[in-house]
C-alpha cells in the first residue's frame, strides 16, 4: 500500500479555531488506497499558552517548534524526521485549506499518468469565507482565475506555478525548501521546471481563506509578487541555459509576469461575470452588494498590477518584507 505523509505548517499567529477547522477537514481525507500520516507544525514562542487539546486519531501527529524559516522551515523539519520512513508522496496543506475529500487521491492518480510528473495539486481553488463583499470578489476571482484562465496556461508547458500540493517523495531527496525566500512554493517550482520535470492540475478543489480586508489582501499580494520576482530574478539565467523546450521556457516567463500585467486580464472578467451570474447573484445579498461584486471584480485585476509593481519596487530597492498575521473568520 502506498504511503502519504501530510504536512499541515501553523504559523504562530493562527488561531486555535483555524487548526481545529483544518484538523475537522482532514480527518475526512478520503485515504482507502493509501496509508496516511499527517504532521501538524506548530511554531510556539518561549511561553505560549496555547493549549494543546484536540482529540487526534492515532494517524495524526502534532510538532510544536520555534519559529524558523517560516513554511519552508517546518516543512524541512518534518523531513527531516521523516527522510529514513519508506513515503511514495508528500503532500503540503495550508492550515486554512478545505480540501476535497479526494484531494490526495486526484493528485495522485494524475501523477501516476504521466512519469515526468512530480508534483499535482488542485486545478480549481475558491474562498470558504465569504463574510463581507471583499471575500466573494476574491473567491470568484480565485475561481475564475484557476478554474478557467490557469488551466490554459499551464496546459503547453506543465509548469503550474502554484500553491503546493502532494509530491512524489524520491523527488525531494537531497532537496531542502528555501527558507529565506518569500515563496518557498514558487522557488520550488522553478527548480521542478529546470529539472526538466513537470507539475500536473488535478481534476479536484481546495476551499482556502480570503483575506477579509483590503489591507490585509494587499499585504498578502504584494508578499506573494515579491516572491515571484525574486525568483524569476534569482532563475532567469539557469532557464534561458536549461536544455528543455523553448515553449516551456515562455510559459514559466509568461506566468511569472501575468500579475504585473493583470489589468489585461480585465476584459475577461466581463465575461465571468455573465456566465456565472446566476451563481453571484445567489451569493449577493442585495443588489447594490451584486453591483459592488461586479465593479470590485473590474477593479481587482489593476488593483493586482498595483500589488506587483510595489513588489518590484521593494526587491530593488533590498526592502524587508515584515510578515503579518491575517484575520480568520470561521468559515
Amino acid at each position: 500500500m502506498l504511503r502519504v505523509y501530510a504536512i499541515v505548517p501553523v504559523a504562530p499567529f493562527e488561531p486555535e479555531s483555524i487548526i481545529t477547522k483544518s484538523i475537522e477537514s482532514l480527518k475526512e481525507l478520503g485515504c482507502d488506497d493509501f496509508d496516511l500520516k499527517i504532521y501538524y507544525v506548530i511554531d510556539t514562542f518561549h511561553g505560549d499558552e496555547r493549549k494543546l487539546h484536540w482529540s487526534l486519531p492515532d494517524n495524526f501527529t502534532i510538532m510544536l517548534r520555534t519559529p524558523r524559516g517560516r513554511k519552508a522551515g517546518a516543512i524541512n523539519d518534518v523531513l527531516s524526521v521523516i527522510k529514513n520512513e519508506n513515503a511514495d508522496y508528500i503532500a503540503i496543506i495550508d492550515v486554512d485549506w478545505k480540501p476535497a475529500k479526494d484531494f490526495i487521491t486526484k493528485c495522485i492518480a494524475a501523477l501516476e499518468k504521466d512519469d515526468s510528473a512530480v508534483h499535482a495539486t488542485a486545478g480549481c481553488r475558491f474562498g470558504v469565507n465569504k463574510s463581507n463583499t471583499l471575500t466573494k470578489i476574491i473567491s470568484n476571482n480565485l475561481s475564475f482565475f484557476t478554474c478557467d484562465v490557469y488551466r490554459h496556461l499551464t496546459r503547453p508547458s506543465g509548469f503550474t506555478a502554484t500553491n503546493i500540493g502532494v509530491v512524489k517523495r524520491s523527488f525531494l531527496d537531497g532537496e531542502k525548501f528555501d527558507e529565506m525566500t518569500s515563496a518557498e512554493d514558487l522557488d520550488f517550482f522553478h527548480r521542478i521546471c529546470l529539472k526538466g520535470k513537470v507539475a500536473v492540475l488535478a481534476d479536484t478543489a481546495i476551499g482556502e481563506h480570503a483575506p477579509t480586508t483590503l489591507k490585509e489582501l494587499y499585504h498578502q499580494r504584494v508578499r506573494w509578487y515579491k516572491g515571484c520576482v525574486e525568483s524569476v530574478s534569482k532563475y532567469f539565467i539557469p532557464m534561458v541555459k536549461a536544455p528543455i523546450p523553448f515553449a516551456k521556457k515562455m510559459s514559466w516567463f509568461s506566468q511569472g509576469m501575468l500579475f504585473f500585467c493583470g489589468f489585461l486580464l480585465t476584459p475577461l472578467v466581463i465575461s465571468q461575470f455573465i456566465s456565472h451570474f446566476d451563481k453571484i447573484k445567489k451569493q449577493s445579498s442585495t443588489s447594490v452588494e451584486l453591483v459592488k461584486i461586479f465593479c470590485g471584480s473590474l477593479c481587482i485585476w489593476p488593483f493586482m498590477t498595483i500589488c506587483g509593481l510595489v513588489a518590484i519596487v521593494k526587491h530593488l530597492t533590498l526592502c524587508e518584507f515584515e510578515w503579518k498575521p491575517t484575520t480568520r473568520i470561521d468559515a
